[in-house]
């Protein structure tokens, strides 16, 4: 009886979860439904979950005067991912090794610099001066990446993982004649790579959907983002339908705003949809374990 109760149990968390997701799910078949929809039929009768009229003219029409800009957005946005990623890794994980190591006096300050900065923040406008007259930040790939290093939430997470590791290894290497480097790189990282793969999945998916840096920092065309690419697509889209911005040189331009956003979105979104499902058990795998363990 006991046992028949808890698999009733489990088919109802089960069900929960199959809604939940399907909820969660909903938007994003929505846009990818309007974004196979004709532009007259989606605004007379709406969204739904199948295409108003399928059809491909929405894609056609950025594919045809934007294809070369969404290319240079696409290999933009990979190779800040890529290059911020691996940097940004490089970074927190050397910081969190710091803070942990024992026999530094001052990691304890060095941990505190960092919550500190969690707590406090100079402001938008310290940080554009800084960034831009200082570090000259500004139209430079490096823009896109540096000031997002350093997670201090990540950095903490990783540091969990590496005071799990018994100290007695890094007592050994020591012994052995190893330095902090020696440790760090074939010691510390291979056993705390449960952490690694979370915090990298992390910070791929903070470069990808970023948007706050090429907006502040970015005025060349060639260094747009994806998502800072699409943004300024959609608001020349509605520049063109607005008033009489619409009838150039007697010619009457109406194109599709609404399929056209939706299309925007899954351009900017699919590659993350569809590797997700894929890696999201390390994500709940490895924020449990690094909040627990420490």
């Amino acid at each position: 009886m006991v046992k028949n109760d808890g698999r009733g149990l489990v088919a109802l968390f089960y069900l929960f979860i199959t809604v939940f997701s399907l909820i969660c799910l909903f938007p994003f078949i929505l846009a990818l439904s309007g974004s196979f929809s004709t532009e007259s039929r989606l605004a007379a009768e709406g969204y739904s979950l199948l295409p108003r009229g399928f059809t491909f003219d929405t894609y056609r029409f950025m594919f045809g005067s934007k294809l070369e800009q969404i290319i240079r957005g696409y290999s933009v946005s990979v190779l800040i991912t890529v290059i911020g990623t691996v940097c940004a890794l490089f970074v927190t994980t050397a910081y969190a090794y710091v803070i942990t190591v024992r026999g530094f006096r001052f990691q304890h300050y060095f941990a505190f610099f960092a919550y500190f900065t969690m707590l406090f923040s100079g402001g938008t406008l310290p940080w554009y001066i800084l960034s831009t007259k200082y570090y000259h930040l500004d139209n430079t790939l490096a823009g896109l990446f540096v000031p997002y290093l350093l997670n201090v939430f990540l950095m903490y997470l990783q540091a969990n993982y590496f005071r799990s590791i018994p100290p007695e290894i890094t007592e050994s290497a020591h012994m052995d004649g190893a330095g902090h480097i020696r440790i760090f790189f074939s010691i510390m990282l291979p056993l705390g790579r449960v952490g690694l793969v979370t915090i990298t999945l992390f910070y791929a998916l903070q470069f990808w959907n970023d948007f706050y840096l090429p907006l502040l920092l970015v005025t060349d065309q060639n260094l747009y983002t994806i998502q800072f690419m699409m943004y300024n697509i959609m608001s020349n889209i509605q520049f063109l339908v607005s008033g009489n911005n619409a009838q150039l040189s007697g010619v009457i331009i109406v194109p599709p705003l609404e399929t056209s956003k939706m299309a925007m979105t899954c351009l900017t979104v699919l590659p993350i949809a569809i590797l997700y499902p894929f890696l999201q058990r390390y994500f709940v795998r490895g924020i449990i374990i690094g909040a627990v363990k420490g």
